[in-house]
């Protein structure tokens, strides 16, 4: 492991350690920029199951606040799990998350139920020019698709880089009035 991947991983931990639910602070989201730009296209792509934490939203300091202390009781999201070849996926989240999915999506039904977790939300992936980011080629992963529900996911767009080997740093987007914005950063990892 070389030492620019070692300080990405660290600088990672080091924002998500500094971050408490009470606050967020614009340092963070400074960081958390700064990571994303340094990072490149995921090569190769990612396939399979690779695990989730959300690490922050960027929409305001006390709706970041708010959400960070929600996410810190109550967090579905396992993370993705990735058809390389397909260039598609899904989200994979705890079973706990099905009824908060009917009460937001009444008629929206899972990809699938198992007894350990549910896949849902399913996304297309492609290279491309990041949105907020034009200079940096990320990994896009679209929802703007039947079968997902047109309330919030088919607005988002989440864009992907690797920041090491097997750690990659992701950027969520929010369409609104055809124009995308950040509102938060996750990661997932082998």
């Amino acid at each position: 492991m070389d030492s620019t991947a070692t300080d990405a991983r660290s600088r990672l931990l080091r924002v998500e350690e500094r971050l408490h639910p009470e606050r967020i602070g614009a340092w963070a989201v400074e960081e958390l920029s700064e990571l994303f730009a340094g990072g490149s296209p995921p090569d190769p792509p990612p396939d399979g199951l690779l695990r989730g934490r959300a690490i922050s939203s960027t929409i305001a300091g006390g709706l970041d606040a708010l959400g960070r202390r929600l996410a810190s009781l109550y967090m579905p999201w396992l993370g993705k799990k990735f058809d390389a070849p397909a260039e598609e996926g899904l989200n994979v989240l705890t079973r706990s998350a099905l009824k908060p999915m009917k009460v937001m999506w009444p008629t929206y039904e899972p990809v699938g139920i198992f007894s350990d977790r549910v896949e849902a939300f399913p996304f297309k992936t492609r290279l491309g020019e990041g949105a907020a980011d034009p200079d940096l080629e990320v990994l896009k992963i679209d929802y703007d698709f039947e079968p997902n529900p047109s309330f919030i996911i088919r607005h988002v767009l989440d864009e992907l880089v690797q920041i090491e080997e097997g750690l990659y740093l992701g950027k969520v987007l929010y369409r609104r009035k055809g124009e995308f914005k950040p509102i938060g950063f996750f990661a997932l990892e082998r």
